[in-house]
């Protein structure tokens, strides 16, 4: 399971203001605040809410702009708040940011290019001028923008559409794992907001950049986003996929949002009867329970003992922080935070050198207004606010009766890995097979574009699959990337021959990328339907991604003049990959067989030395060794002239393999001799 992108754990953001002589006051702008984004496949997580909900805020910490009151905030495994400066530049080049002010941004002193010569300058990107043209070229191409049109002009000569996507062109250039997107289109017009969500999915899908979007507009959202947080006054109120949130909303503040979406119809009238109260009395007449019981209609007494929990939804991943629904299990906590290492000694040296000027200048500041400070400690302050100062991360948690039967359980061999194509989530709707229209094979590198017009209008393609082999597969809906006039996706599985479901699609995502490993070589399935609400498809593009390999061809062997006749064989077992098999032969009769079992498409090393792991013995002949496939063909062969062979055999089918020593061609016994098989860096 790939490791979290990025991590956020009980986020906490509190702002100041009041000095020494003053009041002192805060604003909770984030409150314990926690999310996940994972590492792979790309994805585009949506920060949703009204204007003050914390929105930019959680932006600017995972930019590093501000720093956390308390709660961590790890990106790749590590933790942003103890990088030393050459991490931070690291951190820097992952993590880009695309603001909200297509206008202010730039230097209008400057031409275009400029914006990319800082960048290649900062991070040293290339000192070629023709390769570093290139990467300009290809970032802008990314966006739909060509050099020879933008780079000569001045800011105030493009559109606002066409400086948002020079700044996603300028992050594509870095190769970032991750974008913030601080509003993007909320200040260009509607007709060039779809260029602009249509060059993040392609970042998405095609570059596997994830976006960490930030917006009040929950069309938006709808179109482009994978999962949803909506926050509300700095605290999660529902989460979970966008379409299930906005379709089917919770929380009662989410539910007055979708309601204050307008519709096409001027007989659906707003209330426009809703009285709200100051935003002075809702942050601080709910300060100790649910910050929207001010405004919720469904406020009970217990809403102001403390903040609801988030509890789980009918639909997976679905969980609303509201007491209407606490007959229902709570949501599970997030998982235990990831980390690659512990802090550096470079970066632990540089942080003690920070704290030391830090508490330099604090002295300095208390000395210069000691008796600022003495008549603030005479005063009482109105607000007590407790800041966490170190959290405490729990990786495990043991109970006694675990401990003791870890302490007396005998050791076992940790289970194998499963293979890569059974890590699959089957959806809960299933596609069945029966009824499908067959619409031919799946070309690897080509486009299949199909539509489905109805709930019961199923799709079936096949595609030839060889053991070991992976694929990058893509599923588009409104074909080649382009929208439709419907967004919701098919719902889409792929079946291994044995009939086992060894990939599926997310029906929320208008748009799905992934790999398959093919475990076994044969006809595989890919099925296509409507959606799990039985909505029908106006187009679809499904990919394979890649040149179809051709099998590997067997290795063309010469066999020796005598061949080792398999009949009175004593069987010696199973040769074990990466085991010594040691044995001697005494006699000209004498001969020993193995088997082995292969998988089709995979390659093994194998090396035979006489006299045992390469030490001398009193006979240097070799044994005259073969190696026989299933259907009883050679497909290796030792040469017997020599005393150490080694060489390299891909199976081209799956089975057991006999592996067959005897006396050199010469009827000379061999003292001792050494096999070993192990399997081939890939």
């Amino acid at each position: 399971m790939p490791s979290p992108l990025l991590q956020i754990r009980d986020a906490t953001k509190i702002y100041y203001s009041g000095g020494f002589l003053g009041n002192k006051k805060s604003v909770v702008a984030l409150d314990n605040f926690n999310m996940t984004i994972g590492g792979s496949p790309a994805t585009i997580t949506t920060i949703a809410g009204e204007s003050g909900s914390g929105k930019t805020t959680l932006a600017n910490l995972v930019l590093g702009f501000i720093k956390l009151t308390s709660g961590r905030i790890i990106f790749d495994g590590e933790d942003i708040t103890d990088m030393d400066n050459d991490q931070l530049k690291a951190y820097r080049r992952n993590v880009q940011a695309v603001f909200q002010d297509p206008f202010g941004v730039y230097n209008p002193f400057y031409r275009i290019d400029h914006v990319f010569d800082l960048v290649n300058r900062h991070f040293s990107l290339s000192d070629n001028r023709s390769e570093y043209r290139d990467m300009v070229e290809a970032g802008l191409n990314v966006v739909g923008l060509y050099g020879e049109d933008v780079l000569r002009k001045y800011p105030h000569q493009l559109s606002g559409g066409q400086r948002q996507r020079i700044m996603m062109a300028r992050a594509y250039m870095i190769k970032p794992k991750l974008i913030v997107a601080d509003e993007p289109v909320s200040m260009v017009d509607a007709s060039l907001r779809a260029s602009i969500l249509d060059a993040m999915l392609r970042l998405r899908d095609e570059h596997g950049i994830s976006f960490l979007y930030i917006t009040h507009d929950l069309s938006t959202a709808y179109q482009i986003g994978d999962e949803i947080y909506m926050l509300y006054q700095g605290t999660t109120a529902e989460r979970g996929t966008a379409m299930d949130v906005i379709d089917a909303p919770q929380h009662p503040y989410v539910q007055l949002l979708i309601d204050s979406v307008p519709v096409p119809d001027p007989t659906d009238k707003w209330d426009v009867n809703i009285s709200l109260p100051s935003e002075e009395e809702m942050r601080t007449a709910a300060a100790q329970g649910c910050r929207y019981y001010p405004r919720c209609p469904h406020r009970m007494d217990k809403c102001l003992e403390e903040q609801p929990p988030l509890f789980m939804m009918d639909k997976p991943k679905h969980e609303a922080a509201c007491y209407l629904y606490e007959e229902r299990e709570v949501a599970p906590q997030e998982l235990s935070l990831v980390e690659n290492r512990p802090k550096s000694i470079a970066a632990a040296t540089s942080n003690r050198s920070r704290n030391r000027e830090r508490i330099a200048a604090a002295v300095l500041i208390i000395l210069g207004f000691a008796l600022g400070v003495i008549l603030a400690l005479n005063r009482e302050p109105e607000i007590e606010v407790q800041t966490v100062v170190e959290t405490v991360v729990v990786t495990a948690v043991v109970t006694p009766e675990e401990a003791a039967a870890t302490a007396t359980a005998v050791p076992t061999a940790p289970p194998e890995p499963e293979p890569a194509a059974a890590n699959v989530v089957v959806p809960k709707f299933a596609i069945e097979r029966d009824g499908a229209a067959d619409k031919g094979s799946i070309s690897w590198g080509e486009d299949t574009i199909g539509e489905i017009e109805t709930a019961d209008d199923r799709h079936r393609y096949t595609l030839a699959g060889i053991a070991g082999e992976t694929v990058g597969i893509k599923l588009i809906t409104g074909g080649r990337g382009l929208s439709g006039t419907g967004f919701f996706s098919p719902l889409a599985t792929i079946y291994a021959p044995d009939g086992s479901i060894v990939f599926a699609f997310d029906s929320a995502r208008r748009s799905n990328s992934g790999e398959l490993t093919f475990g076994a070589t044969g006809s595989y399935e890919v099925l296509l339907g409507a959606d799990d609400r039985g909505r029908g498809v106006d187009a679809y593009t499904i990919s394979i991604e890649g040149d179809m390999p051709e099998p590997t061809p067997m290795p063309t062997i010469v066999p020796p003049d005598f061949v080792i006749e398999r009949a009175g064989a004593v069987p010696k077992g199973d040769i074990v990959l990466g085991e010594d098999t040691v044995e001697e032969i005494l006699s000209a009769d004498d001969r020993h067989s193995y088997s082995l079992a292969a998988i089709a498409g995979s390659t093994v090393e194998i090396k035979l030395i006489t006299g045992g792991r390469g030490l001398s013995g009193t006979g240097f002949f070799a044994p005259l060794a073969t190696i026989y496939a299933p259907d009883g063909s050679i497909v290796f062969a030792f040469d017997s002239a020599r005393r150490s062979n080694r060489g390299s055999l891909t199976f081209g089918e799956t089975g057991t393999y006999q592996v067959l020593l005897g006396a050199d061609d010469r009827g000379r016994g061999v003292d001792a001799y050494t096999i070993t098989i192990t399997a081939a860096e890939s």
